[in-house]
């Protein structure tokens, strides 16, 4: 093989490195806040179930109007290191500062001051996932004009989730077994997160560093968008998108299912099962090593069966697992439990792998169909739906359980709950994943872009290319 073939296979296998590692940084952070946040705020400072949640919320709709601007910002930025890679650098600065402060929060003696100050904690952790998250997307799907290759990427960056998820949610349960649900051990476990977010980040940034990127047009760098303009032209911009459209309605019911799942979780094995921790870390970690071993299984599907199909049935198989939580009683066997992880997380990677390389379709054939590069405004729409759906499943189940009678904690243990508590903790693990599952099955059933409409269009425009 030649110099330049070896330059280019290693710039190929830098990509995806690369590709993995950024979803490895961001999954790891969002996943402790998403498993671990709302238990934090309820069982150690005492917050009310519907106070957190309404926290929750508003920090992702104050972060969802940022996502538009960061999106647009990203997209005609003009910098020596190119459009992207400054803003994943500072976002894997913000995010651990944000875990940091959220569980290494101090006891104020105030709840109104404690919640002031997960909230403030909250936004930086927040704003952090938005400069990771975005960029990132935009970088892949600019990085291939091969639908295969991005597939390919699609299946790093899920590899990246998988270890980023069990980095978030397995570790930090297991270190909380062996430390107690102490205020030391959050700020512990937060630490090694952040540790992890910062320096995946930084491994990065160093490996695309020569990925391939686009500049943006003249007027667009000299443009400067209000980020209000900005949300609103991208909503219409994805409106208009029929594929990505669809995609965004199935993806939002996934996003609300597997939220208020993971985080209902932490409550149920405490409540529900009468387990500690290291159970909920051993679910993760099964569900994990199910997730990495099967990837490679639903790549095969996906390009024999098509990414529909498969996206389809893992949703269903993920709606069976949820659903049978329903037939669990208290000291449930472990046997039972990691069956339960193993087959999570199996549906976990055919569905993280087929929705965001349906997505990366959808957006790819807006560019070859239109000729404008808008893979950051795709990203930040993406983004905004993603931290959307997550606000509106953790907020309704906080304000559920708070309207079933949750009684909140200082202790880090849960207060003894009452059977509607019980019943609603049950309800968010089990009925309401199941049903987010089937409602987005449902929203699929429109979909009809595969990815021979895209090679097509991706043929069509390089032939018009050449002729002009």
């Amino acid at each position: 093989m030649s110099d330049t073939g070896n330059k280019a296979q290693a710039s190929v296998w830098a990509i995806r490195l690369g590709s993995a590692l950024i979803p490895l940084a961001h999954a790891a952070g969002q996943n402790l806040v998403t498993v671990l946040g709302l238990r934090f705020m309820t069982d150690s400072l005492a917050i009310s179930a519907g106070a957190a949640g309404a926290i929750f919320a508003f920090v992702k709709i104050y972060d969802g109007f940022a996502d538009p601007a960061v999106g647009a910002w990203s997209d005609r930025a003009k910098t020596r290191w190119g459009r992207r890679l400054p803003f994943l650098f500072a976002g894997g600065i913000a995010m651990p500062l944000g875990l940091a402060l959220l569980f290494g929060a101090p006891s104020f003696g105030s709840i109104l001051l404690a919640q002031l100050f997960v909230t403030i904690a909250l936004m930086i952790h927040a704003t952090g996932y938005t400069l990771l998250t975005i960029p990132g997307f935009a970088m892949l799907v600019e990085s291939s004009a091969d639908p295969r290759e991005r597939t390919r990427l699609m299946g790093w960056r899920s590899y990246g989730n998988a270890i980023g998820t069990m980095l978030g949610s397995t570790l930090p349960t297991w270190v909380l077994s062996q430390t107690g649900p102490t205020r030391e051990g959050h700020l512990l476990i937060a630490l090694i997160v952040s540790a992890v977010v910062f320096v995946a980040t930084v491994m990065a940034v160093r490996l695309l560093t020569n990925a391939p990127r686009t500049a943006p047009p003249e007027r667009a760098a000299a443009a400067r968008v209000n980020p209000m303009v900005a949300l609103w032209r991208q909503v219409l911009l994805a409106w208009k998108n029929v594929p990505f459209r669809i995609l965004a309605i199935a993806h939002v019911f996934l996003l609300f299912g597997t939220a208020i799942g993971s985080a209902a979780l932490a409550f149920f094995t405490r409540i529900g099962l009468g387990q500690k921790d290291n159970v909920l870390g051993t679910y993760f970690m099964l569900a994990t090593v199910a997730m990495l071993v099967s990837m490679t299984g639903w790549v095969w599907l996906s390009n024999r069966l098509g990414k529909k199909t498969c996206y389809i049935g893992a949703l269903a198989l993920y709606a069976l697992v949820q659903a049978s939580w329903l037939l669990a009683v208290q000291g449930e066997s472990m046997l039972l439990i990691s069956v339960r992880g193993a087959i999570s997380g199996l549906a976990g990677a055919g569905m993280i792998l087929c929705a965001y390389s349906l997505l990366s379709d959808a957006v790819r054939y807006d560019y070859v169909t239109s000729g404008e590069r808008r893979e950051g405004a795709f990203a930040g729409f993406t983004t905004l739906f993603d931290k959307l759906s997550s606000a509106a499943a953790l907020a309704a189940m906080g304000v559920f359980l708070s309207a079933m009678g949750y009684v909140p904690s200082a202790s880090g243990m849960a207060a003894e709950q009452g059977p509607n508590a019980r019943l609603a903790v049950l309800l968010c693990v089990s009925v309401i994943p199941a049903v987010s599952m089937m409602a987005a099955m449902a929203a699929m059933a429109f979909y009809r872009l595969d990815a021979a409409t895209v090679e097509a269009a991706e043929n069509m425009a390089g032939a018009t290319d050449a002729t002009a």
